[in-house]
Protein backbone atom coordinates (compact mmCIF):
# COMPACT_ATOMS: atom_id res chain seq x y z
CA UNK A 1 0.00 0.00 0.00
CA UNK A 2 2.72 2.57 0.82
CA UNK A 3 4.62 1.56 -2.14
CA UNK A 4 1.81 2.35 -4.38
CA UNK A 5 0.81 5.54 -3.20
CA UNK A 6 4.86 6.61 -3.23
CA UNK A 7 3.69 5.39 -6.96
CA UNK A 8 0.69 7.21 -7.72
CA UNK A 9 1.00 10.73 -5.63
CA UNK A 10 1.47 13.06 -8.29
CA UNK A 11 2.62 16.40 -7.31
CA UNK A 12 2.75 19.60 -9.18
CA UNK A 13 5.85 22.27 -8.24
CA UNK A 14 6.18 25.40 -9.51
CA UNK A 15 7.98 28.57 -8.78
CA UNK A 16 11.17 31.13 -9.71
CA UNK A 17 13.87 31.07 -8.01
CA UNK A 18 13.43 32.63 -4.62
CA UNK A 19 15.72 34.76 -2.90
CA UNK A 20 15.92 34.35 0.56
CA UNK A 21 16.61 37.67 2.37
CA UNK A 22 13.51 39.17 0.27
CA UNK A 23 11.21 36.30 2.05
CA UNK A 24 11.58 38.45 5.65
CA UNK A 25 9.87 41.83 5.96
CA UNK A 26 11.53 41.95 8.76
CA UNK A 27 14.75 42.69 6.34
CA UNK A 28 12.78 45.77 4.76
CA UNK A 29 11.94 47.22 7.88
CA UNK A 30 15.48 48.82 8.55
CA UNK A 31 14.62 51.50 4.94
CA UNK A 32 11.37 50.68 5.13
CA UNK A 33 9.91 51.24 8.94
CA UNK A 34 6.60 53.02 8.04
CA UNK A 35 5.67 50.91 5.29
CA UNK A 36 6.39 47.85 7.22
CA UNK A 37 4.40 48.96 10.36
CA UNK A 38 1.30 49.63 7.86
CA UNK A 39 1.74 46.37 6.29
CA UNK A 40 1.76 44.84 9.90
CA UNK A 41 -2.02 45.77 10.69
CA UNK A 42 -3.32 44.51 7.51
CA UNK A 43 -4.89 41.33 6.89
CA UNK A 44 -2.06 40.80 3.48
CA UNK A 45 0.40 40.39 6.96
CA UNK A 46 -2.18 37.37 8.22
CA UNK A 47 -3.28 35.81 4.58
CA UNK A 48 -1.59 31.84 6.30
CA UNK A 49 -3.46 29.89 8.16
CA UNK A 50 -1.42 30.05 11.35
CA UNK A 51 -1.38 33.73 11.46
CA UNK A 52 -5.10 33.68 10.96
CA UNK A 53 -8.06 31.96 12.90
CA UNK A 54 -10.51 32.92 10.53
CA UNK A 55 -8.81 31.50 7.46
CA UNK A 56 -7.40 28.31 9.48
CA UNK A 57 -11.09 28.01 10.63
CA UNK A 58 -12.88 28.53 7.43
CA UNK A 59 -10.41 26.20 5.47
CA UNK A 60 -11.46 22.88 7.48
CA UNK A 61 -15.12 23.82 7.43
CA UNK A 62 -14.80 23.99 3.50
CA UNK A 63 -13.02 20.89 3.05
CA UNK A 64 -15.50 19.19 5.92
CA UNK A 65 -18.40 20.84 3.72
CA UNK A 66 -17.14 19.98 0.64
CA UNK A 67 -15.76 16.13 1.33
CA UNK A 68 -12.17 17.49 0.13
CA UNK A 69 -8.81 17.29 1.59
CA UNK A 70 -7.57 20.37 3.96
CA UNK A 71 -4.66 20.06 1.60
CA UNK A 72 -6.44 20.19 -1.23
CA UNK A 73 -8.44 23.13 -0.01
CA UNK A 74 -5.63 25.32 1.47
CA UNK A 75 -3.42 24.80 -2.28
CA UNK A 76 -6.63 26.05 -4.18
CA UNK A 77 -6.93 29.02 -1.24
CA UNK A 78 -2.94 29.74 -1.69
CA UNK A 79 -2.99 30.62 -5.33
CA UNK A 80 -3.86 34.22 -3.85
CA UNK A 81 -3.19 33.56 -0.26
CA UNK A 82 0.22 32.39 -0.27
CA UNK A 83 1.00 32.70 -4.36
CA UNK A 84 4.93 31.78 -3.63
CA UNK A 85 3.99 28.37 -2.47
CA UNK A 86 6.24 25.54 -4.42
CA UNK A 87 2.81 23.55 -4.77
CA UNK A 88 0.57 24.12 -7.20
CA UNK A 89 -1.42 21.45 -7.31
CA UNK A 90 -2.45 17.97 -5.19
CA UNK A 91 -3.79 14.71 -6.14
CA UNK A 92 -6.70 12.36 -4.26
CA UNK A 93 -4.03 10.35 -3.57
CA UNK A 94 -2.23 12.48 -1.27
CA UNK A 95 -5.70 13.34 0.57
CA UNK A 96 -6.00 9.68 0.78
CA UNK A 97 -2.59 9.03 2.76
CA UNK A 98 -2.91 11.60 4.92
CA UNK A 99 -6.50 10.36 6.16
CA UNK A 100 -4.81 7.41 7.16
CA UNK A 101 -1.61 8.76 8.35
CA UNK A 102 0.40 7.06 5.65
CA UNK A 103 3.67 8.79 4.96
CA UNK A 104 6.21 8.62 2.44
CA UNK A 105 8.79 10.65 0.61
CA UNK A 106 6.58 12.33 -1.34
CA UNK A 107 3.69 13.08 1.22
CA UNK A 108 6.68 14.39 3.51
CA UNK A 109 7.77 16.72 0.71
CA UNK A 110 4.20 18.17 0.53
CA UNK A 111 4.09 18.82 3.99
CA UNK A 112 7.60 20.15 4.14
CA UNK A 113 6.44 22.65 1.42
CA UNK A 114 3.17 23.78 3.24
CA UNK A 115 5.05 24.36 6.35
CA UNK A 116 7.86 26.24 4.66
CA UNK A 117 8.72 29.38 6.92
CA UNK A 118 8.48 32.14 4.07
CA UNK A 119 5.10 31.75 2.56
CA UNK A 120 4.23 32.20 6.55
CA UNK A 121 4.88 35.79 6.40
CA UNK A 122 1.38 36.24 4.09
CA UNK A 123 1.33 38.64 1.46
CA UNK A 124 4.70 40.50 2.28
CA UNK A 125 6.91 42.83 0.23
CA UNK A 126 8.47 40.20 -1.79
CA UNK A 127 5.42 39.22 -2.99
CA UNK A 128 3.47 42.39 -4.41
CA UNK A 129 7.34 43.75 -5.40
CA UNK A 130 8.59 40.65 -7.47
CA UNK A 131 5.88 40.34 -9.41
CA UNK A 132 8.02 41.36 -12.98
CA UNK A 133 4.78 41.66 -15.08
CA UNK A 134 1.20 40.72 -15.43
CA UNK A 135 -0.15 38.20 -17.92
CA UNK A 136 -3.08 39.02 -19.92
CA UNK A 137 -6.24 37.49 -18.25
CA UNK A 138 -7.88 35.09 -20.32
CA UNK A 139 -10.52 33.79 -17.49
CA UNK A 140 -11.51 34.11 -14.23
CA UNK A 141 -9.99 31.00 -12.99
CA UNK A 142 -7.01 32.74 -13.68
CA UNK A 143 -6.08 33.96 -10.41
CA UNK A 144 -3.33 34.45 -8.24
CA UNK A 145 0.17 33.37 -8.91
CA UNK A 146 -1.17 32.19 -12.78
CA UNK A 147 -1.24 36.00 -13.09
CA UNK A 148 2.31 36.68 -12.38
CA UNK A 149 5.82 36.75 -14.14
CA UNK A 150 8.10 36.77 -11.06
CA UNK A 151 11.65 39.05 -11.08
CA UNK A 152 14.89 36.47 -12.04
CA UNK A 153 16.92 38.31 -9.72
CA UNK A 154 17.72 40.84 -7.37
CA UNK A 155 15.60 43.20 -8.35
CA UNK A 156 12.80 44.87 -6.39
CA UNK A 157 9.89 46.28 -8.54
CA UNK A 158 7.84 49.36 -7.76
CA UNK A 159 6.53 52.76 -8.84
CA UNK A 160 9.75 54.58 -9.43
CA UNK A 161 13.17 53.88 -10.90
CA UNK A 162 17.01 53.95 -8.69
CA UNK A 163 19.27 54.68 -11.30
CA UNK A 164 21.53 55.75 -8.34
CA UNK A 165 21.31 52.33 -6.61
CA UNK A 166 20.86 54.49 -3.40
CA UNK A 167 19.07 51.16 -1.98
CA UNK A 168 22.15 49.06 -2.46
CA UNK A 169 20.07 46.09 -0.55
CA UNK A 170 18.83 45.08 -3.78
CA UNK A 171 17.91 46.72 -7.46
CA UNK A 172 14.94 49.03 -8.37
CA UNK A 173 12.79 49.14 -11.26
CA UNK A 174 9.91 50.83 -12.45
CA UNK A 175 6.95 48.87 -13.69
CA UNK A 176 3.62 49.63 -15.09
CA UNK A 177 1.30 47.94 -13.21
CA UNK A 178 2.57 49.84 -9.83
CA UNK A 179 1.70 53.31 -11.78
CA UNK A 180 -1.58 52.60 -13.33
CA UNK A 181 -4.56 50.70 -13.46
CA UNK A 182 -5.60 47.81 -11.60
CA UNK A 183 -4.43 44.67 -12.57
CA UNK A 184 -2.21 44.22 -9.97
CA UNK A 185 -4.81 44.26 -6.74
CA UNK A 186 -7.42 42.50 -9.10
CA UNK A 187 -5.21 39.41 -9.94
CA UNK A 188 -6.65 38.07 -6.51
CA UNK A 189 -9.33 40.26 -6.06
CA UNK A 190 -10.95 39.24 -8.84
CA UNK A 191 -11.93 35.83 -10.16
CA UNK A 192 -12.37 32.45 -8.44
CA UNK A 193 -9.89 29.38 -7.42
CA UNK A 194 -12.62 26.98 -6.57
CA UNK A 195 -14.22 24.56 -9.12
CA UNK A 196 -17.41 26.54 -8.00
CA UNK A 197 -18.47 29.41 -9.78
CA UNK A 198 -20.29 31.20 -6.64
CA UNK A 199 -16.77 31.30 -5.15
CA UNK A 200 -16.00 34.23 -7.23
CA UNK A 201 -14.54 37.41 -5.68
CA UNK A 202 -16.15 39.87 -7.74
CA UNK A 203 -14.65 43.08 -6.29
CA UNK A 204 -13.26 43.85 -9.62
CA UNK A 205 -16.14 43.53 -11.84
CA UNK A 206 -18.24 45.45 -9.58
CA UNK A 207 -15.55 48.63 -9.57
CA UNK A 208 -15.56 48.33 -13.50
CA UNK A 209 -19.48 48.07 -13.63
CA UNK A 210 -19.55 51.53 -11.78
CA UNK A 211 -17.55 53.32 -14.02
CA UNK A 212 -15.30 54.94 -11.61
CA UNK A 213 -11.83 55.82 -12.84
CA UNK A 214 -9.81 55.83 -9.18
CA UNK A 215 -7.24 52.86 -8.59
CA UNK A 216 -8.34 50.71 -5.84
CA UNK A 217 -5.10 52.00 -4.04
CA UNK A 218 -6.78 55.81 -3.97
CA UNK A 219 -8.73 54.58 -1.28
CA UNK A 220 -6.83 51.42 0.06
CA UNK A 221 -3.33 52.89 0.34
CA UNK A 222 -4.41 56.20 1.30
CA UNK A 223 -3.20 59.01 2.73
CA UNK A 224 -0.64 59.63 0.00
CA UNK A 225 2.19 61.58 1.79
CA UNK A 226 5.75 63.07 0.80
CA UNK A 227 9.44 61.21 1.87
CA UNK A 228 12.44 60.10 1.39
CA UNK A 229 13.04 56.53 1.91
CA UNK A 230 16.03 56.04 3.92
CA UNK A 231 16.73 59.14 3.98
CA UNK A 232 20.88 58.59 5.13
CA UNK A 233 21.40 56.07 2.02
CA UNK A 234 23.01 57.80 -0.43
CA UNK A 235 21.59 61.52 0.39
CA UNK A 236 23.17 63.39 -1.82
CA UNK A 237 20.80 61.50 -4.79
CA UNK A 238 17.86 60.82 -2.66
CA UNK A 239 14.29 62.50 -3.94
CA UNK A 240 11.38 63.14 -2.17
CA UNK A 241 8.82 61.28 -3.41
CA UNK A 242 4.78 60.07 -3.08
CA UNK A 243 4.68 57.47 -0.56
CA UNK A 244 1.56 55.44 -0.33
CA UNK A 245 0.27 53.77 2.95
CA UNK A 246 0.85 50.24 3.49
CA UNK A 247 -2.26 49.86 5.38
CA UNK A 248 -4.14 48.19 2.56
CA UNK A 249 -7.03 49.52 4.26
CA UNK A 250 -10.20 47.70 5.86
CA UNK A 251 -12.44 47.73 8.92
CA UNK A 252 -10.07 46.26 11.13
CA UNK A 253 -7.28 48.92 10.77
CA UNK A 254 -8.90 52.22 9.08
CA UNK A 255 -12.48 53.50 10.41
CA UNK A 256 -12.53 56.11 8.17
CA UNK A 257 -12.08 54.04 4.65
CA UNK A 258 -16.26 52.68 6.24
CA UNK A 259 -17.03 55.73 7.69
CA UNK A 260 -16.55 57.80 4.35
CA UNK A 261 -18.41 55.07 2.11
CA UNK A 262 -22.06 55.66 3.72
CA UNK A 263 -24.29 58.36 3.38
CA UNK A 264 -27.48 58.00 5.74
CA UNK A 265 -30.96 59.46 6.04
CA UNK A 266 -34.06 58.74 8.03
CA UNK A 267 -37.34 60.65 8.00
CA UNK A 268 -40.44 59.93 8.97
CA UNK A 269 -43.09 59.21 6.31
CA UNK A 270 -46.06 58.69 8.02
CA UNK A 271 -47.65 57.66 11.70
CA UNK A 272 -45.69 54.78 11.92
CA UNK A 273 -43.33 55.04 8.73
CA UNK A 274 -40.33 55.94 8.42
CA UNK A 275 -37.83 55.47 5.57
CA UNK A 276 -34.40 54.62 5.61
CA UNK A 277 -32.01 56.19 3.09
CA UNK A 278 -28.52 54.25 2.75
CA UNK A 279 -26.22 55.82 -0.17
CA UNK A 280 -23.31 53.08 -0.77
CA UNK A 281 -20.37 55.91 -1.42
CA UNK A 282 -17.64 53.54 -3.47
CA UNK A 283 -16.93 51.94 -6.34
CA UNK A 284 -17.79 48.26 -5.34
CA UNK A 285 -20.39 46.96 -3.37
CA UNK A 286 -20.55 46.95 0.55
CA UNK A 287 -19.66 44.69 1.90
CA UNK A 288 -17.36 42.81 -0.79
CA UNK A 289 -14.68 39.83 -1.10
CA UNK A 290 -15.38 37.26 1.29
CA UNK A 291 -18.20 35.57 1.50
CA UNK A 292 -18.72 35.90 5.15
CA UNK A 293 -19.04 39.76 5.21
CA UNK A 294 -21.86 41.69 6.55
CA UNK A 295 -22.82 44.70 7.16
CA UNK A 296 -26.25 45.54 9.72
CA UNK A 297 -27.84 49.02 9.76
CA UNK A 298 -29.46 48.71 13.39
CA UNK A 299 -32.53 51.63 13.99
CA UNK A 300 -33.47 52.57 17.93
CA UNK A 301 -36.57 54.59 18.22
CA UNK A 302 -36.63 56.22 21.35
CA UNK A 303 -39.79 58.43 22.88
CA UNK A 304 -39.49 61.66 23.73
CA UNK A 305 -38.19 60.85 27.42
CA UNK A 306 -35.51 58.78 25.79
CA UNK A 307 -36.51 55.40 26.20
CA UNK A 308 -36.07 52.58 24.09
CA UNK A 309 -39.37 51.42 22.70
CA UNK A 310 -37.57 48.74 19.99
CA UNK A 311 -35.32 47.85 17.69
CA UNK A 312 -34.86 46.61 14.03
CA UNK A 313 -31.53 45.22 12.00
CA UNK A 314 -31.51 45.52 8.51
CA UNK A 315 -28.90 43.14 6.80
CA UNK A 316 -26.58 43.75 3.69
CA UNK A 317 -25.02 40.22 3.00
CA UNK A 318 -24.86 37.43 0.72
CA UNK A 319 -26.57 34.35 2.15
CA UNK A 320 -25.56 30.88 0.37
CA UNK A 321 -26.93 27.43 1.52
CA UNK A 322 -24.84 24.11 0.93
CA UNK A 323 -26.78 20.87 -0.58
CA UNK A 324 -28.63 20.57 2.74
CA UNK A 325 -30.29 24.14 2.81
CA UNK A 326 -27.46 24.98 5.70
CA UNK A 327 -25.95 28.70 5.61
CA UNK A 328 -22.87 28.41 4.09
CA UNK A 329 -19.89 30.06 3.03
CA UNK A 330 -19.63 30.52 -0.89
CA UNK A 331 -16.93 28.32 -1.79
CA UNK A 332 -18.70 25.37 -0.04
CA UNK A 333 -22.18 26.71 -1.71
CA UNK A 334 -24.69 24.68 -3.65
CA UNK A 335 -26.90 28.05 -4.22
CA UNK A 336 -27.16 32.06 -3.67
CA UNK A 337 -30.09 32.61 -1.87
CA UNK A 338 -30.01 36.41 -1.29
CA UNK A 339 -27.80 39.19 -2.00
CA UNK A 340 -28.71 42.64 -0.32
CA UNK A 341 -25.16 44.31 -0.63
CA UNK A 342 -25.32 47.34 -1.71
CA UNK A 343 -24.38 47.64 -5.21
CA UNK A 344 -21.71 50.16 -6.24
CA UNK A 345 -23.05 53.84 -5.62
CA UNK A 346 -26.27 52.27 -5.01
CA UNK A 347 -28.97 54.89 -3.12
CA UNK A 348 -31.55 53.09 -1.42
CA UNK A 349 -34.76 53.61 0.06
CA UNK A 350 -35.74 50.77 2.92
CA UNK A 351 -39.32 51.51 4.69
CA UNK A 352 -39.25 50.46 8.42
CA UNK A 353 -42.15 50.02 10.36
CA UNK A 354 -41.75 53.44 13.28
CA UNK A 355 -43.57 52.32 16.57
CA UNK A 356 -45.89 54.87 18.05
CA UNK A 357 -45.14 58.04 19.94
CA UNK A 358 -41.57 57.98 18.28
CA UNK A 359 -39.76 61.03 19.16
CA UNK A 360 -36.16 60.10 17.76
CA UNK A 361 -34.09 57.25 16.66
CA UNK A 362 -30.19 56.16 16.59
CA UNK A 363 -28.71 54.73 13.65
CA UNK A 364 -25.92 52.67 14.03
CA UNK A 365 -23.57 50.54 11.34
CA UNK A 366 -22.11 47.85 12.73
CA UNK A 367 -19.71 45.66 10.01
CA UNK A 368 -18.84 41.75 10.29
CA UNK A 369 -15.44 40.53 9.12
CA UNK A 370 -18.05 37.16 9.64
CA UNK A 371 -21.64 37.35 10.10
CA UNK A 372 -23.49 36.12 12.80
CA UNK A 373 -25.67 33.49 11.09
CA UNK A 374 -21.94 32.16 10.47
CA UNK A 375 -20.38 32.49 13.49
CA UNK A 376 -22.67 29.71 14.76
CA UNK A 377 -21.25 27.17 12.34
CA UNK A 378 -17.15 28.29 11.82
CA UNK A 379 -16.39 28.41 15.69
CA UNK A 380 -13.27 31.75 16.00
CA UNK A 381 -12.41 32.72 19.24
CA UNK A 382 -10.44 35.80 18.24
CA UNK A 383 -12.12 38.67 18.51
CA UNK A 384 -10.81 40.98 16.08
CA UNK A 385 -12.81 38.27 13.37
CA UNK A 386 -16.48 38.42 15.05
CA UNK A 387 -17.08 40.89 16.85
CA UNK A 388 -18.84 44.34 15.26
CA UNK A 389 -16.86 47.23 14.02
CA UNK A 390 -19.40 50.40 14.44
CA UNK A 391 -18.61 52.18 11.02
CA UNK A 392 -21.26 54.72 11.78
CA UNK A 393 -23.55 56.36 14.35
CA UNK A 394 -25.94 59.03 14.38
CA UNK A 395 -29.16 60.13 15.64
CA UNK A 396 -32.35 61.24 14.07
CA UNK A 397 -35.40 63.35 15.22
CA UNK A 398 -38.76 61.65 14.11
CA UNK A 399 -41.12 64.25 15.62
Amino acid sequence: MRVLLCILITIVFGNADIIERFTKPENCKSCHNEQFNAWKTSLHSLSHEKNNELYEKSVKFVALETSKGHGEVIVSCSNCHNPRLEIKEIDDVYTIAKTFDLKTQKTEKIDKALDVEHIQNGISCYICHNVDSIKPKSSQNQVGYKNFEWTKDETIVGPYEDSDNRAGFHKSSQREHFINGNNLCLSCHQGVAFDNPLAIYNTGDEHLQSGDTQRCVDCHMKPATKGIISPHSKPESAKERELKAHLFAGVRNSFELLNDSLKIDLKKTAQNKANLNVVNLTSHNLPSGFSGRNMTVKVTFYDKNAQELNSKDINFEKIYHNKFGVITLSYSADKLISDTTLKAYEDRNIEIDAPLHVSSAKVEVLYYVLSPKLQERIIVNDEKYTKPYQIYKATFSLK
